[in-house]
């Protein structure tokens, strides 16, 4: 019994600590964008900060075409609404990213979130992490409403 209970311990302990979207249960915001290629945003309260997850189509360019991309960055909001937030390593359904894949000085993006929408920035983090034509950038609608 205290073998089941020292190992129940640490997968609960596992779970607590792996980067995923499942440390976020509760999606607060959800954006989507239409051009150049379908995207959706969403935010999640995290601590003091956001976790920003974002999943975007390439740019359309026929059969060249990037694979859809996948980030998730975490980060804290200023007084004008923008949150500047570090890519995190995460496992996704279309892409899984390490600490090693982000490297030692970080990437990037920010998000001005306003009542309309949010306007992605990304400081290079899709060409570094995604399929070559992928894009984060532009504005997200919003379409799910926060409290």
């Amino acid at each position: 019994m205290r073998i089941l209970s020292i190992v129940a311990v640490s997968m609960l302990s596992l779970l607590a600590t792996s980067p995923s979207r499942a440390q976020s249960a509760t999606i607060d915001a959800v954006f989507e964008r239409d051009d150049p290629s379908g995207a959706t945003l969403s935010l999640s309260r995290e601590g003091d900060g956001w976790r920003i997850a974002l999943r975007a189509g390439g740019t359309p360019n026929g059969d060249a075409t990037a694979a859809d991309c996948e980030l998730e960055a975490v980060g804290p909001q200023d007084a004008e609404g923008v949150i500047a937030a570090r890519i995190v390593p995460f496992e996704g359904e279309l892409n899984a990213v390490s600490a090693a894949d982000i490297g030692a000085d970080g990437l990037g993006i920010e998000v001005l979130v306003g009542p309309e929408g949010a306007l992605v920035t990304d400081g290079g983090a899709a060409a570094r992490l995604c399929g070559m034509g992928s894009d984060i950038e532009g504005f997200y609608l919003r379409t799910g409403k926060s409290d």
